[in-house]
């Protein structure tokens, strides 16, 4: 197989003896590309790191890719002590701020302490509070269910945990619904107070 315009595997050129033709097992030293049609499995569609303070990250690219999301908090830090994590969506470009999230959240402490609330007109997706202080982060993933089937509601699971500014433990699962028709392809992560003052946030889709 020839390197110039091969598609497939990427390879380890080291390996070669310096002629244009590659062996199976030369290819079998690179990684699966994932960007090939009838890609099978779970793949990185992008995301971001914040290394200085944004009031919001809203990304709204490369979502269309997939039917089921995975968007993963890494790290998120408020500028605000105790501010909650908030998210929305962008269906066919616009930005979705009314009353029209219905979504439940659980909380549960390091004390066993726990919480529930519901909401069928919420603003957006309520996640959590997370304290600003050292090794106080926000940490969670939420899945998102039918996101580029514009012919129904779009669903989603998140699981998350955090320190809140007693230095306390928490626990967060929140299951809800975009309730109408809807074809999402943006989110927009923000805190109910204040900037982000850093963190990572990155989106993988299933083929």
């Amino acid at each position: 197989m020839a390197i110039n315009g091969q598609v497939g595997n990427t390879t380890n050129l080291s390996d070669q003896n310096g002629s244009s033709v590659l062996s199976f097992e030369e290819l079998g030293h690179g990684q699966a590309n994932n960007y090939l049609p009838n890609r099978q499995g779970k793949f990185l569609i992008g995301g971001t790191e914040i290394t200085s303070g944004v009031s919001s990250v809203s990304i709204q690219s490369g979502l269309n890719q997939a039917t089921i999301l995975d968007i993963e908090f890494i790290m998120l830090k408020p500028v605000t002590d105790n501010a909650s994590l908030r998210m929305q969506f962008y269906e066919s470009g616009v930005l979705q701020t009314g009353t029209i999230y219905d979504r439940a959240t659980y909380s549960q402490n390091s004390s066993n302490t726990v919480a529930f609330n519901h909401s069928t007109n919420d603003t957006a997706i309520e996640l959590k509070e997370c304290g600003n202080d050292t090794y106080e982060f926000y940490n969670g993933m939420i899945t998102v269910f039918h996101a580029k089937d514009s012919t129904r509601q779009t669903n989603f699971m998140h699981k998350g945990s955090a320190i809140n500014s007693a230095g306390t433990l928490y626990s967060y699962q929140v299951w809800g619904e975009l309730p109408q028709a809807s074809l999402v392809d943006g989110i927009k992560v923000f805190f109910d107070s204040g900037n982000i003052a850093s963190g990572k946030i990155k989106i993988y889709g299933y083929a």
